[in-house]
């Protein structure tokens, strides 16, 4: 089972990775700025930074984020099984988007480049199956780096325990232990082997030297074990360690394995100061280091430090002959103030946040809401069940078990699995349709928005919408956002509280009707069966009335309405399609709306009702249907809708489009920002355009309000009054384009006004730019339709 949390846990895993880079490179960049130091400090500084990244994780969880972070790092988790990382950095010395065109310039060029703009996030699109096969291959990684360092500690074992204590004298370990100012006991060991000298372990040291050290001058016997003492003394053994379990760790990483081999070098020169300090002469020391390294084999891999690799030793010892390098180590108090400001560098680092704790935050809130509306739904479900099937089947009760628990992936997956098979869809399994697939349907869809959508933008959705609806009122919900929202985020869906929500899309099915009636009966009027069969025949007669006029008038404008599939069948008229159900269902709204005349009653549009336009006004993000039709849609109430959305739009794609904007400019920019993905100089919210389930939900309702203005523009008589409704409609119509380029709808509904309007050249151009968003044959044939009707224009 996938889950946010795996989501969660792997956008924090790349976020520790980025910031792991991070501090090594700045490490590394701090070396190279101190190139004259002693190699003591360049090793404390390597050391430094790669032990802070045990602390990294700990550090992002506690450490207080930065209000401007340098970068966020965002995942989701689609429906279906897509998994959504995105890296963003800020947009640097980027443009700025006008609030108004400038009449001396292209008033297409909304976004003046910058050279060191950002060019938009980073993202990539992965199965999520990849949150398992992901952290299994740094897992695996990490256990054999692991368990090759394990293996060295027991190879080590085996060489002890053939060692025998060195002949050499016991004060010379003593003497320069006690130089060296090493507090620990120091074991010295002889192997039988003709090993290189090599020093392993921290709490109790061992230096094992070859089996005829003893027949060694007394100055190689000093300087080597000086050498070796070097490395207790500095600690090198629990150093070496440490780093080895970072390497395991961050194994993925090349700094860090640049950060371990830039170590060994440096401690290398750090012993070797250390010797060069007691006064043994450079050339001497150089001598010596050479005949250990031609005499003596490396020893094969375990946990110890060998003291001469011949992959280092010609710049070690071109390092030991130069006298104008630094050699005295750092005191104490020094190396103690590095440690604290690499650790306080790490933390600093560490509070660049992967992303903002406030979107996650109000994402785990509304899956709460949501875990509360599915245990609802699911009792009211099982009580739907008792009175028809007996009992919740075992494919659904495992469905409202996941909703309950707040598994979004797993809901999703097997909403879209009922999908493929219920009969609502076309599918042939007729065990899916039961008397609790409304309330079924109802969690998918919540589920589905949430999984998929931004979170800011659902909660927009839920605040304006079930915040303004009055107490009492009927609301009819189209989309599946528009409907879902406001169903699981009401106080009480089955109570009616606030406000009664049902769809407009189904009321011509017979089983969410009887849905209705058992949640609603008593409560407000809701249509019988008699109801939907007395619409169905009265749509059949008119169609069939309506088909014999065309019959007969051929050359009269045809009443059939595009997409309205009616056809005689042996004498008997026949319809189907989408076109026709939702005549009906228009009919039974209108039912329901004169049934209950004290009810207010609010629509979010999914398709156009005809009966509805005269009665609509917009409010907010939805429309109010007024109880008597309205001859006219007053000022303040334009003024209103065209502060609200303008004020919504702002914060979605910036302060640029205005009223004086033009089609060149809204074209331009959608060409930008949604077909390239270049992001230089953008205003928005970059997580609104980067995902295009807000983009099509408030597109759709920017659409449906333009529509309303539209259909008053054919039915108004004044010139005035056309000329105000067609500036709101033009404006609407451009907002819901720019919201989403890739909607079929406000395409389709605006180049019909362009068209009506003479605008035959901004179609084109806005058709252009919708192909270059999201090309398919359908805005492929609209293009040429236009540059059809613009040559006939011509000639």
């Amino acid at each position: 089972m996938i889950s946010n949390a795996s989501a969660n846990g792997a956008q924090f895993l790349l976020d520790a990775s980025l910031k792991s880079f991070i501090v090594l490179a700045l490490a590394g960049a701090i070396v190279l700025c101190s190139r004259r130091l002693a190699a003591a400090a360049r090793h404390s500084i390597w050391f430094a930074a790669t032990a802070s990244l045990l602390f990294l994780p700990f550090f992002s969880l506690i450490v207080p984020g930065w209000q401007k972070p340098v970068w966020t790092i965002s995942t989701s988790l689609k429906s279906g099984n897509e998994l959504t990382l995105a890296l963003e950095f800020p947009v640097l010395n980027a443009s700025r988007v006008s609030a108004t065109v400038d009449k001396n310039r292209d008033p297409s060029r909304i976004i003046e480049k910058s050279p060191a703009a950002n060019r938009g996030p980073i993202t990539a699109r992965l199965h999520t199956r990849w949150l398992i096969i992901a952290p299994g291959i740094w897992l695996a990684g990490a256990l054999v780096l692991l368990v090759c360092t394990a293996l060295g500690y027991l190879r080590l074992y085996g060489i002890r325990s053939t060692a025998q204590p060195s002949a050499l004298a016991a004060p010379l370990l003593t003497e320069l232990s006690h130089e060296l100012s090493i507090g620990r006991s120091t074991q010295l060991l002889e192997s039988e082997r003709n090993l290189m000298p090599s020093t392993w372990g921290w709490r109790r040291p061992v230096v094992l030297l070859p089996a005829d050290a003893a027949q060694w001058t007394p100055e190689r016997q000093r300087i080597v074990l000086r050498h070796e003492l070097a490395h207790v003394k500095r600690w090198d053994c629990l150093s070496q360690f440490i780093t080895q379990i970072v390497c395991a760790l961050y194994w993925f990483n090349p700094l860090v394995w640049l950060a371990a081999r830039q170590m060994r070098v440096e401690r290398e020169r750090a012993c070797d100061d250390l010797v060069l300090e007691a006064g043994c002469k450079a050339s001497d020391y150089a001598s010596h280091l050479l005949e250990i390294a031609r005499s003596f084999r490396h020893m094969p891999q375990v946990a110890a430090i060998a003291m001469a690799r011949s992959s280092q030793l010609e710049n070690r010892i071109t390092a030991i002959v130069d006298n104008s390098r630094a050699r005295r180590a750092p005191r104490m108090f020094v190396l103690s103030l590095l440690w604290a400001v690499m650790l306080s560098l790490v933390a600093t680092i560490a509070a660049q946040k992967a992303s903002d704790s406030e979107i996650k935050s109000l994402h785990q809130k509304q899956i709460a809401r949501l875990q509360a509306f599915s245990d609802a739904k699911e009792k009211q479900s099982r009580a739907l069940a008792a009175k028809a099937e007996g009992e919740i089947s075992p494919e659904y009760r495992k469905f409202f078990d996941a909703a309950i628990k707040g598994d979004g992936q797993t809901v999703t997956n097997m909403y879209d699995s009922f999908k493929r098979r219920h009969t609502q869809y076309g599918g042939h399994e007729e065990t899916l349709r039961t008397s609790y697939w409304s309330p079924v349907l109802e969690i998918s869809m919540a589920y589905y928005d949430i999984m998929a959508g931004e979170p800011k933008y659902i909660q927009m959705a839920v605040d304006d919408i079930v915040g303004t609806i009055p107490r009492g009122s009927i609301y009819f919900g189209g989309t599946d956002p528009g409907r879902a929202l406001p169903t699981a985020f009401c106080a009480s869906h089955p109570d009616g509280d606030p406000f009664f929500t049902l769809t407009q899309n189904a009321l011509a099915d017979g089983g969410y009707l009887e849905y209705l009636r058992k949640m609603y009966g008593g409560k407000i009027y809701t249509p019988t069966e008699d109801d939907n069969q007395k619409c169905f025949q009265d749509y059949t007669r008119d169609a069939q009335q309506r088909l014999q006029h065309d019959s007969k008038f051929p050359n009269e404008p045809r009443q059939i309405k595009p997409g309205e599939d009616v056809r005689l069948v042996d004498n008997k008229v026949n319809v189907r399609g989408q076109v026709a159900v939702m005549a009906i269902n228009g009919m039974l709204c209108k039912i329901i709306f004169d049934k209950n005349p004290n009810r207010e009653f609010y629509i979010e549009e999914s398709f156009p009702l005809d009966w509805m336009y005269p009665y609509l006004e917009p409010h907010g993000l939805i429309m109010k249907i007024n109880r008597q039709p309205l001859d006219a849609l007053p000022e303040e109430t334009l003024e209103r809708d065209h502060k609200f959305w303008q004020s919504r739009v702002h914060g979605m794609l910036g302060n640029w489009l205005t009223e004086d904007t033009s089609v060149e400019a809204i074209a331009d920019f959608a060409e930008t920002v949604y077909a390239r993905k270049d992001l230089s100089g953008f205003k928005g919210d970059p997580r609104f355009v980067q995902n295009d389930n807000p983009q099509r939900m408030l597109s759709k309702w920017r659409s449906s309000i333009a529509g309303v203005y539209t259909w008053r523009i054919l039915n108004l008589k004044s010139p005035e009054s056309k000329s105000r409704m067609t500036k709101e409609a033009d404006f609407a119509f451009r907002q819901a384009f720019a919201l989403c380029p890739a909607s079929p709808e406000p395409l389709f509904r605006y180049v019909n006004l362009l068209i009506s309007t003479g605008r035959i050249d901004d179609a084109i151009r806005l058709t252009t730019a919708a192909i270059a968003v999201s090309p398919d044959s359908q805005r492929q044939n609209l293009l040429a339709e236009l540059q059809r009707i613009k040559s006939s224009q011509q000639k």
